[in-house]
C-alpha cells in the first residue's frame, strides 16, 4: 500500500507551491485514478461497483478545497483510507482478471 500512498503524496512538480496547493494536486491525482479504475468496469456485472466508484469520486472531486485545508492527522488518514481503496480495487480488479482467463 505504501507505493500507493507515496504516488498520491509525490511531491508537487512546482517546489515553490504551498501545503495545500500540494493536498490539491493529491485530491486531485486521486479523482483520476479513480476515475480510471471506474473507465475498467466496462462488464454488465461491474455496473454497480463502477457507479460506487463514480459517486465516491464525485464527493471526493466536490470536498478537494475542504480536504486540502484538513489538518494534518486527518489529511493523512483520508490518504491512508484512499490508498486502501485503490488497493482494494486493484485486487479485485486484478481478482476478476485472473477468473477470465480461467
Amino acid at each position: 500500500m505504501s507505493d500507493i500512498t507515496d504516488d498520491l503524496l509525490r511531491l508537487s512538480e512546482d517546489p515553490n507551491a504551498d501545503p495545500r496547493s500540494r493536498r490539491r494536486q493529491t485530491m486531485e491525482r486521486l479523482v483520476k485514478t479513480l476515475l480510471a479504475m471506474a473507465d475498467a468496469e466496462i462488464g454488465p456485472d461491474e455496473a454497480q461497483h463502477r457507479h460506487s466508484i463514480m459517486h465516491l469520486t464525485t464527493i471526493i472531486r466536490d470536498m478537494t478545497g475542504r480536504i486540502a485545508e484538513a489538518d494534518d492527522t486527518t489529511f493523512a488518514a483520508i490518504v491512508r483510507e484512499a490508498a486502501m481503496l485503490i488497493r482494494s480495487l486493484q485486487r479485485r480488479q486484478a481478482d476478476a482478471a485472473t477468473s477470465a482467463v480461467h
